[in-house]
């Protein structure tokens, strides 16, 4: 494994080093993060891209202590920096039902998640949704935290924002929907945004909407912002810096230059490759990665990779540490 990774004598917002985080089962202990380690700085977007199942959705969950029961971290560091504070907190040894959780969550940091039509109440207008999140962090009476609500969906940029405070869920469309989850999730300016997958089902028009609007208001409110997607095309739009991850580990982590310029590990170079190339005739076969990401009960020894990577040596068979890119 390696890594073009940058050196910074900056304070992040955030590190996390050695996060695992596990799932208990019949079968055996599932490591769906494992020894995870990576940085985001202040006002930095970060992506994090792999497979499904790879753990990315599992470490953005980490980070507010959300990931479902029975899994939950059993090791690692979680570092946040509040409020410009020298002495950073560690997330990971905070109580999930802890008031000083809840504080965090929404707040501090705030996350997207992936399918906006279940994550929304169905039962609750979008307004009311808003103002919930607004009345429970910014401790305001209703009227302040409906007003707020209004102002975050027509910064959003829904129209007729008076109108559409007071309709469900079901009465607004995809792409709508998903901007109302962006307004839910900065309605009290947090420090950093965690984007799962933001534009899944959404179609390229109103993808490239909702990412054009979360880089404005990003610029606007100098949040950082942990995307995580399968879709290098918006990693190339989006990130500074890239995040690598394959069966639970981070495989390789960089500038979004250096990855997409200069890969190093063979999975990364693979789903570069597989990208699709406009002008590529119909002819060639568009390349692919070989076999599956194998089962994560039954991970191979050393590089979980080695199985279907073209280039394996002796040397794979044991974990390889990773290393900068000189």
């Amino acid at each position: 494994m390696a890594s073009p990774e940058k050196t910074s004598h900056e304070k992040p917002l955030l590190e996390i080093s050695g996060l695992k985080t596990v799932f208990p089962t019949d079968d055996g202990i599932v490591n769906a993060v494992n020894d995870v380690s990576f940085k985001i700085g202040r006002g930095q977007t970060v992506g994090v891209v792999g497979e499904s199942g790879c753990g990315k959705s599992i470490t953005g969950l980490s980070l507010l202590q959300l990931v479902p029961s029975p899994g939950h971290i059993e090791a690692g560091e979680i570092q946040f920096y509040r409020n410009g504070e020298d002495d950073p907190l560690d997330i990971a040894q905070v109580s999930p039902k802890s008031e000083l959780m809840r504080q965090i969550r929404g707040n501090e940091i705030a996350i997207i998640f992936q399918e906006p039509m279940t994550s929304l109440n169905p039962v609750y207008t979008i307004g009311n949704q808003i103002a919930e999140a607004v009345a429970l962090h910014q401790q305001v009476d209703k009227k302040t935290a409906r007003e707020r609500a209004i102002e975050m969906i027509a910064r959003v940029g829904i129209p007729a924002p008076t109108q559409r405070v007071d309709e469900y869920p079901h009465q607004l469309s995809g792409g709508m929907r998903q901007r109302v989850m962006i307004a839910m999730a900065l309605c009290c300016s947090p420090m950093l945004l965690i984007a799962d997958e933001p534009t899944t089902a959404l179609d390229v028009t109103i993808q490239a909407q909702v990412l054009g609007l979360m880089q404005e208001l990003q610029a606007e409110m100098g949040m950082a912002i942990m995307l995580i997607t399968h879709d290098l095309g918006v990693i190339a739009d989006l990130a500074d810096e890239v995040v690598v991850m394959y069966a639970g580990r981070v495989v390789e982590k960089g500038t979004v230059d250096d990855i997409f310029y200069n890969p190093l590990h063979p999975y990364t170079q693979g789903l570069l490759k597989s990208i699709p190339v406009l002008g590529r005739t119909p002819q060639r076969t568009l390349p692919s990665i070989p076999g599956t990401v194998p089962h994560p009960l039954t991970l191979p020894s050393g590089c979980s990779f080695q199985p279907r990577c073209s280039e394996r040596m002796p040397e794979c068979e044991r974990m390889p540490e990773l290393a900068v890119n000189q």
